[in-house]
């Protein structure tokens, strides 16, 4: 959904919270639309929420909104875990993929959250618990395979977060498809490709071009792939630049 239509959705859920004097929850938005909204959120007086994924990290998320005289650190934000199961050993399906075939099957998609990729099983996606049972014993077509969704118990996500690696290169320049390329270890053909498909996040926002020059201290989101925090860059003796990466 647009930012538009993201704000008309969280602003009516507020309306709900502040009549109601509960905690209530939006559905799941990407981050630019929490861009979007959380600055219109702010202007709101005796208001406050906390946003939740159900993983960390999590690239789509919920608000939980609330009039300021509530608490909120202590209140549930109900998540579910739906799995995606299928044998993707021919035929490799990435992010993009299951996300379509969640959008065929005609289910809400603020139900439904991150896409945890597993390998050539499937993958298993983080919902709301009205999600997951509209999901469950639904079938779809990710690419050429035919898979089942099914709600499972939450101890069965198999979301393993990254651990932070630090990592050094030498590139020609600072564009954003070479720097993010050796960074999170694609091609940079694939990296050009993300960025103009409108997946690669940089600071917040979606960026599209990928000539993008990279600054210290810019943080690059590719989705499904993780973080890539720019430390360092030195020019050297070669008009070269050197880069050293943490990627999360």
């Amino acid at each position: 959904m647009d930012s538009s239509e993201a704000l008309a959705h969280v602003l009516e859920v507020v309306e709900v919270a502040l009549r109601s004097w509960q905690p209530e929850a939006t559905g799941f938005l990407d981050p630019d639309e929490r861009l979007a909204v959380e600055p219109v959120l702010q202007q709101r007086s005796g208001l406050h929420w906390r946003r939740s994924g159900g993983i960390t990290p999590a690239e789509r998320q919920r608000l939980l909104l609330a009039r300021e005289e509530l608490p909120l650190m202590d209140v549930p934000m109900d998540f579910a875990l739906v799995e995606l199961k299928g044998n993707f050993l021919f035929d490799p399906a990435e992010l993009e993929d299951f996300e379509a075939a969640l959008l065929t099957t005609g289910v809400d998609p603020r139900g439904w959250g991150d896409v945890i990729l597993l390998r050539d099983n499937g993958a298993q996606v983080i919902a709301t618990p009205a999600c997951a049972a509209a999901l469950d014993g639904r079938t779809m077509q990710v690419r050429t395979v035919v898979v089942e969704a099914s709600a499972v118990s939450w101890g069965q996500l198999r979301h393993q977060p990254r651990q932070p690696r630090t990592i050094t290169t030498v590139e020609a320049s600072c564009r954003l498809d070479a720097v993010a390329s050796a960074g999170l270890g694609l091609s940079r053909a694939r990296m050009a490709a993300a960025v103009s498909a409108g997946r690669v996040r940089l600071n917040g926002r979606t960026v599209l071009r990928p000539h993008t020059e990279l600054q210290v201290g810019d943080v690059v989101v590719l989705r499904g792939r993780g973080e890539l925090h720019v430390q360092s860059r030195t020019l050297t003796r070669r008009q070269r630049w050197r880069l050293q990466l943490l990627r999360c």
